[in-house]
């Protein structure tokens, strides 16, 4: 499962990073992280589609984000019994210390 993980992580942040500062022209002299060469992959990419090019950065996020969702998810159902336990020993700690602050307040005079 780790390295489902790993192999899911390494390219999505890459192409997160590579989304994140060639949009915003973050270049540093390198020509792959350009606005320029960014708007020539999302036209090409749009071409290819049939769409505007506008609409595909919005739609690209999107899908990163659902299958993120989903891998994580995935992630959590097999993980299920240690995160059940961690919220429990959280959830139990968290009454118990509402207790005492309601036990502290009601001996107040």
């Amino acid at each position: 499962m780790r390295w489902l993980l790993l192999a899911w992580f390494l390219p999505i942040s890459v192409l997160s990073g590579w989304l994140g500062f060639a949009a915003n022209d973050w270049n540093f002299g390198i020509v792959f992280l350009s606005r320029d060469f960014y708007d020539l992959v999302f036209a090409v990419y749009a071409d290819t589609l049939g769409v505007p090019a506008e609409t595909l950065p919005p739609l690209v996020v999107k899908a990163l984000v659902l299958d993120s969702a989903i891998v994580l998810g995935l992630y959590a159902l097999r993980r299920r019994r240690p995160i059940v336990a961690f919220l429990r020993r959280a959830y139990s700690k968290l009454a118990s210390s509402r207790v005492a602050s309601a036990e502290s307040l009601s001996s107040a005079p």
